[in-house]
């Protein structure tokens, strides 16, 4: 008998459990408790296979921040195929509408973390940034106190930790604009409770941090922090040792040269986790014109995408670069030449354009090198959140 047609569709509620049963059988592991539920059913894809649903996913619009601007961008998670739809263009099927849909929707990028790189790859994407858990022990966090105070956070100043949140994102590459599907995730008080307190220098907010404490009561686990200042982390520095009586490691997600660990006396902190994300550009155009640039420079290159998926981002496009701000045209001639895969580590500023060229992902000269990396670099990028 002939295989029956596969499509990409939405799903029903009543569809949802038994496509989150399937995913998390695909994936060998279990799904935080509530995650999928929270997402919601009507932000899930199906592909079936004639009517029976033999895969899926969950898209999430988001943004995340390149070069001080938020950039619109489809969050894939919880991806699966049952096994009897493995070997039959299910995944396929199912990535290509995603893509499309993502695409017609106007997100520009899409942001995943992946369960395997070599899958998503096959799709156009391509590790373009970080996640890094850190640990350190709290009697080596001890530091000068401040005149910076600290205090319990009520329901009120959630508008104030989502600003403060933004604030260090713009400044950065990669963090995200949560919306409420992850901030009530980090704020919420399911299981152990959730300890939230505002560090304020008089009366502006200038840092925050949200924890849990370990099950076994000598550990802090960070679900959420940022200092926006020297004295800020110095303050959060000084607020966790002040528990070493009691705590003797604190764990965090951050930056790639964190300053809360090159603050600290010694050197105690340890990366103890680190997985990568990645990238997959939807729009070529929209996607450079989105992000934002240094604001000192102005240059212009050429950028030739061969792109199998998505046709229309195939061609050469020239990329203006003024005021901090980028506009694209159709045409040119010379400059960089790459796939999607080369182009997404290379828009995020994950790799050199030299680094991309040696694994074979990027072609152009060294002048072309050299203007490419003036035009996107910056920060490195990370995300804290896991989705």
């Amino acid at each position: 008998m002939p295989t029956p047609e596969l499509t990409y569709t939405n799903i029903t509620a009543n569809e949802a459990p038994g496509l989150w049963e399937m995913i998390s059988q695909a994936l060998h592991r279990s799904i935080q408790p509530g995650w999928n539920e929270h997402v919601g059913h009507e932000r899930f894809r199906a592909v079936r296979m004639g009517s029976e649903i033999v895969g899926g996913m969950g898209i999430i619009p988001m943004g995340q921040w390149f070069g001080g601007r938020l950039v619109p961008t489809g969050a894939v998670t919880s991806v699966g195929v049952a096994p009897e739809g493995r070997g039959i263009g299910a995944a396929s099927v199912l990535m290509h509408g995603a893509l499309r849909e993502m695409q017609a929707s106007g997100m520009v990028i899409s942001t995943l973390f992946p369960s395997s790189a070599r899958v998503y790859r096959s799709f156009g994407y391509e590790r373009s940034g970080v996640k890094l858990t850190y640990e350190a022990p709290v009697k080596e966090m001890r530091t000068l106190s401040n005149q910076l105070s600290m205090t319990k956070a009520r329901e009120i100043d959630r508008e104030e930790m989502v600003l403060l949140f933004n604030k260090r994102g713009s400044i950065g590459n990669g963090n995200l604009d949560r919306g409420d599907v992850l901030w009530d995730l980090i704020l919420g008080t399911r299981g152990r409770q959730v300890f939230s307190y505002i560090v304020k220098d008089g009366a502006e907010p200038v840092g925050y941090v949200n924890f849990q404490q370990a099950r076994s009561a000598d550990h802090i686990r960070v679900r959420d922090m940022v200092a926006l200042t020297p004295e800020a982390a110095q303050r959060l520095l000084r607020f966790f040792s002040d528990h070493r009586t009691v705590i003797e490691t604190i764990s965090w997600n951050g930056p790639p040269n964190d300053p809360l660990m090159l603050m600290m006396e010694e050197q105690e902190a340890k990366q103890v986790h680190s997985r990568d994300w990645m990238v997959r550009i939807l729009n070529v155009k929209s996607a450079l014109e989105a992000r934002g640039y240094p604001a000192a420079i102005e240059i212009s290159l050429a950028l030739t995408i061969e792109d199998p998926l998505l046709d229309e981002n195939t061609g050469t496009w020239t990329l203006e670069v003024s005021g901090g701000r980028g506009t694209v045209t159709s045409g040119g001639t010379g400059g960089l030449s790459m796939g999607p895969r080369g182009f997404a580590p290379l828009y995020t500023n994950h790799l050199s354009p030299p680094d991309i060229k040696n694994i074979g992902l990027l072609k152009g000269t060294g002048e072309d090198l050299s203007k490419a990396a003036a035009i996107f670099g910056g920060p490195r990028p990370w995300i804290g959140d896991q989705f």
